[in-house]
């Protein structure tokens, strides 16, 4: 049957462009996870500046009123 030939011949591309599907999805979960890893580490950093600021300004208040 000529279909079944010619599904037969497509074989190995059908299954080279699958393993490269799955390869771009596992890609694709890893960059995801990056992505998540590095905006926790953004707002860990934001909170710690926060903090910084905030002792900065503690000190700066108290340095104010004892000269």
């Amino acid at each position: 049957d000529k279909g079944q030939a010619s599904t037969s011949e497509h074989d190995p591309l059908l299954l080279l462009l699958q393993e490269k599907l799955e390869a771009q999805e596992v890609e694709q979960e890893n960059i995801k996870k990056n992505i998540k890893n590095l905006s926790e580490g953004q707002a860990q950093v934001i909170k710690t500046q926060e903090d910084i600021s905030s002792k900065l300004n503690t000190i700066l208040a108290h340095l104010a009123r004892n000269p």
